[in-house]
Parts: structure tokens; sequence; C-alpha cells
């Protein structure tokens, strides 16, 4: 769990957490855009990132080559391919762990590499098979996604919103955040409906969970590394 000054509701200042989060996403994006793969350790750091993809790193790295892995991180990294034929690429050269995990994390990655360009698009943000996600919480009623287009279309309209509410920014990590934290949101609700109350209260809070869904501890821990310097 996240130490509750660093980033938690409970300190009584939602702002100055967001603020912490989006320094971290920062941070995240510049971490990932100068690495470069060379050992098993440069592959752990890029795991480690990713929430959800953590768990998968000892199937992955036993059953890919590690000149492999390095390839497909680098064609994350190639803007002369299409999103999709990134994601296909990683997907196609990352052998082991889950499918839709792995497919998560090339996403994720790019949004990392690219925010001003791509939100980030995981399952929970909108999964295309089942049609769900966080994004269908926020659109109105009735309104559904019938495809991709709709989808970034649906993202770039929620993101405009932030900005009329003073969330601007130049790329998409607020986007982000408030949809990760829209889906903390539901599992908390569903969560505390299954749940003692006196437990529910063991339940970390949403900008918390919210960090640790985006993959941010590692560098949370350095803003706090930092704070103790100064």
């Amino acid at each position: 769990m996240l130490e509750v000054d660093v980033n938690n509701t409970v300190s009584g200042d939602a702002k100055k957490s967001l603020e912490t989060i989006l320094q971290a996403m920062k941070i995240k994006s510049e971490e990932l855009r100068k690495l470069d793969i060379k050992t098993e350790s440069d592959v752990r750091k890029v795991f480690d990132s990713v929430f959800y993809a953590k768990k998968h790193y000892t199937d992955v790295i036993s059953k890919t080559p590690l000149p492999q892995i390095s390839q497909a991180f680098n064609e994350l990294k190639d803007d002369n391919k299409s999103y999709n034929e990134r994601v296909s690429s990683f997907l196609s050269k990352v052998n082991g762990g889950e499918r839709e995990d792995i497919e998560d994390m090339a996403k994720e990655i790019i949004h990392f590499l690219e925010p001003e360009k791509y939100p980030l698009w995981t399952r929970w943000i909108w999964n295309k098979k089942r049609n769900s996600g966080s994004i269908n919480y926020v659109l109105k009623d009735e309104v559904k996604i019938n495809g991709e287009e709709d989808f970034w279309t649906s993202i770039d309209e929620l993101k405009k919103v932030l900005d009329i509410f003073g969330l601007h920014s130049d790329n998409y990590y607020v986007t982000s955040v408030f949809l990760v934290y829209s889906y903390v949101r539901y599992l908390d609700y569903t969560t505390h409906l299954a749940v003692d109350k006196k437990a529910a209260g063991l339940i970390p809070t949403h900008l918390t969970t919210t960090a640790l869904v985006l993959g941010l501890k590692p560098y949370l821990k350095v803003i706090k590394l930092a704070n103790t310097r100064t």
C-alpha cells in the first residue's frame, strides 16, 4: 500500500494528490522514453511499470528471447507505425503471459510514450469485445460506443469537458486519471456491498488505488525521496 501522505485522499488535499499523480505520470513517461532494453533487469523495469503485467514477467522472460523483447519494445516507440500496428507487433513478439494483459500493456506503454497523442486504452477503460468499461459510465444516457472511432471521439469529448471544469492538460494524463478513478470508484462501490463495513475501512482510498492501477508506485517513491532531501 502507498504511503498515506503521498497521494491519499485521507490527507484532505485531493488537489495536491492529483498533482502528485500527474508528476509521477510524467516521470514514468520520461523513464520509458529513455529506456533501452539490453538486460533482463531492463525488462523487469518495464513490467514493474505496468501494474497488472508484473505477475507475467517470469513467464514472459522464460518464453521470449531478450533481443525479441527489446525489438518489441522499440517498435512501440516507432511513430512511423500506426497505433494498432504497434500493438499487434508487440503482442506477436512477446510470448507468455495472459494475452489480454500483454495487449493492454502495449497500449499503456504507448500512452505513456506519447501522452500528447494517445489516451490510455485498456480493458477497464473500454472493452471492445464486451463494449464495457469506465468510459461508459460518463456517456449520456442511451449513447453507445459502436467502434474504435466512437471510442477515440468520446475520449476527446471527455478531455474537452475536463478542460472546461479547470482540469486542462496538453496531454491525456488527466483524462486517464479520471477514467481509472471512475473504474476504481465503481469497483469500490461493488466491494463495499460485499464486505463488512469495518473491513471496508481497510480498503485504500480511491486516489491511492488509481495511482496503483496506473503503475505509478515506483515513481511515487522517487517523488517521496526527492521531497525528503529538500
